[in-house]
């Protein structure tokens, strides 16, 4: 687990158990504002900025994820500088989505993007 906000990209390979190019984490969402739904990617000297769309995951027929590309920025928008770093943000969707889990599960399932 890794809190990617307060972490720079350039420090997360030696946070990762495994992995020379391609590291895997689990963290929690950070909300940018307590009561809202938009996520704060910022971080002390950069933020993560999505690039296109996100892209459906499907198994079979049926989607069962999304698949969102960041790229991060040194700075503060507007002005950021663009880096080489870049996340691939994945969560789960429709039946799978964490408003179709059991309530029990809900707690963690939605507080952690992966």
């Amino acid at each position: 687990d890794v809190d990617l906000n307060k972490s720079e990209p350039w420090d997360l390979p030696w946070k990762a158990k495994m992995g020379e190019k391609e590291w895997y984490f689990f963290c929690v969402r950070d909300r940018k504002y307590p009561t809202g739904l938009r996520t704060n990617r910022a971080t002390e000297q950069g933020y993560w900025k999505a690039t296109g769309k996100d892209k459906e995951i499907f198994k079979g027929k049926s989607l069962v994820g999304m698949k969102k590309t960041l790229v991060f920025y040194k700075g503060r928008a507007p002005k950021g500088e663009k880096s080489n770093w870049v996340m691939h943000e994945y969560r789960l969707e429709g039946k799978f989505s964490v408003h179709n889990l059991p309530k029990a599960a809900k707690g963690v399932s939605e507080e952690f993007s992966w």
